[in-house]
């Protein structure tokens, strides 16, 4: 399938298309500034390419190409950076991280070992990155130019930064046989469990994630994420970060996934597929879960969405 970059508003209003090129089905980033977007197009001749464009649909530039994987990009506070994973090489799938210096175009390879899925920048440009060995996946934390690479999380994927960088979510099976979400302190420690469920069965066709994509609230007080262990369809939850006050947020028989949080913190933009006239559509809700409302109502499917500014 075939899939577009667009934009609308909050309210659903001004849906524009951004680009003619096509894009991969994941998750773009946006540039801290809410101007910029970083998303992956699958070329003609089977190259994986990383583009930047504002969100106007100007300045389209292409920042690297790779046949195997090049993706998964983030954004240094500033804007001035971009780290970005790409295949190490034609011949295999283990990929490096690079940092991408936006004015001057150079491009600097910071990891050379293993499998480096993606990095994210903390608000003092630390970067925490997803380390994948033959045995293992962990978490590992070096500064901004590939120096003091040291490992913080055990069995630990998915890293995201919390508003004010001093805590890491992610997600780990810890002592369970289902992903279960997490956080510690920045140095990886004091580590604490949110979530403790199993995933007994999941919707066929799709990735057995038990619970995922870890949000933040702006406040850094509480956790928006995904579950897929209640009936085997992704639901999504909020919780305290001390693990109290667990709350499912939404309740149909059908998938709820992606959430992200509005920048006031008082709304939540997932996708969802309860809409049978329809495939997937991006809805909106409050933090609490009230007033869930679709968004896009498009013939086709609509998928991660992310927020570009207020």
């Amino acid at each position: 399938a075939e899939w577009n970059l667009f934009s609308m508003n909050l309210d659903g209003s001004q849906q524009e298309k951004i680009t003619n090129l096509t894009v991969r089905c994941e998750k773009v980033s946006v540039s801290h500034s809410g101007q910029t977007v970083l998303f992956v197009h699958y070329s003609n001749d089977n190259f994986y390419e990383l583009y930047s464009i504002n969100v106007d649909g100007t300045n389209l530039n292409l920042i690297d190409r790779a046949n195997r994987y090049c993706g998964s990009a983030d954004w240094a506070i500033d804007d001035s950076k971009i780290i970005y994973s790409k295949s190490r090489n034609e011949s295999t799938d283990e990929r490096d991280l690079i940092l991408f210096d936006v004015s001057s175009k150079n491009k600097q390879t910071l990891t050379t070992t293993d499998n480096n899925i993606l990095g994210r920048f903390s608000i003092d440009n630390k970067i925490a990155f997803w380390q994948q060995t033959n045995t293992s996946n962990d978490i590992f934390l070096m500064d901004i130019d590939g120096s003091n690479q040291h490992k913080i999380l055990n069995d630990a994927s998915y890293p995201v930064w919390s508003p004010g960088g001093k805590r890491i979510a992610y997600i780990s099976k810890g002592d369970m046989e289902s992903p279960q979400i997490f956080i510690a302190c920045s140095d990886g420690s004091n580590s604490k469990q949110l979530t403790n469920t199993y995933l007994k069965s999941w919707d066929s066709g799709f990735p057995n994630f038990g619970n995922c994509n870890p949000q933040w609230t702006p406040d850094g007080k509480k956790i928006v994420y995904e579950s897929n262990v209640t009936e085997g369809l992704p639901e999504i939850y909020i919780v305290n970060i001390d693990g109290t006050d667990q709350t499912r947020l939404t309740n149909t028989e059908r998938r709820n996934e992606h959430p992200m949080i509005s920048a006031n913190g008082n709304s939540i933009i997932f996708v969802s597929n309860r809409d049978l006239s329809y495939s997937f559509d991006i809805f909106v809700m409050g933090i609490d879960g009230k007033n869930q409302n679709p968004l896009s109502k498009y013939s086709g499917s609509d998928s991660y969405p992310v927020v570009l500014a207020e």
